[in-house]
């Protein structure tokens, strides 16, 4: 009778996934009826690099509500993802408790740290701008992590791929973060040793201990 549960458990749980990835894609649905070129518009602004006096990309503008939509879908395809690369080494419930937390983790930890840096220099006013970075990032990003969620699903035998192409996929959404993040504070003229101070304080330690405790914990 238990093996029958552990065998069920699997199919019954991405079940409930999709249904959820299917509530995140109607997210994506509202926005594009909203605003028909979300797509390109995401894709563009995510990738565009522009002077600080010329941040608001007036040729790129998403409207308020779609910007809301878009974020709601990377949250929820954020942590559908999250629960996918836990699902096998815990319990369903642990899984959903952990990856809400991680990516409220995650997610504070990205609106917070260039603000602590801002905090000792006299640049508080870039606060605006790194928002804007944020949204650019977690809006064309919830729209990949959504697509790898579907896919995911679809092909749930293919765990190591998907597991490995999440990681990427993160990892390299975080840096290209602070590529444009960085740009901004360079052209307002912050001095070099606060950037070193904030990627050591900020940025690698943090991360260095994430890694340590997410890999010893979770993948053996």
């Amino acid at each position: 009778m238990t093996n029958f549960e552990l065998i069920e458990r699997a199919p019954q749980l991405n079940s409930y996934l999709l249904i959820v990835a299917l509530v995140a894609l109607t997210f994506v649905a509202y926005a594009r009826l909203s605003t028909p070129s979300v797509l390109s518009v995401s894709w563009l602004r995510f990738w565009k690099m522009s002077r600080i006096e010329s941040f608001g990309f007036d040729e790129d503008k998403i409207r308020p509500t779609t910007q809301v939509l878009l974020l709601a879908n990377y949250f929820v395809s954020f942590g559908l993802c999250t629960v996918l690369y836990l699902k096998d080494a815990l319990s369903t419930q642990d899984a959903g408790l952990i990856s809400l937390l991680l990516v409220f983790l995650y997610s504070v930890y990205q609106v917070l740290n260039f603000r602590l840096a801002l905090l000792i220099t006299d640049l508080w006013k870039l606060k605006t701008y790194l928002a804007e970075v944020n949204k650019q990032i977690w809006s064309f990003m919830g729209l990949i992590l959504l697509l790898l969620t579907f896919l995911w699903l679809i092909n749930s035998h293919e765990i190591e791929l998907f597991k490995g192409s999440f990681i990427i996929v993160l990892i390299c959404s975080h840096f290209w973060r602070l590529i444009k993040a960085w740009r901004i504070c360079g052209q307002a003229n912050l001095e070099w040793y606060y950037l070193i101070l904030y990627l050591c304080a900020l940025e690698i330690a943090p991360l260095l201990f994430i890694w340590s405790w997410f890999s010893g914990e979770y993948t053996h």
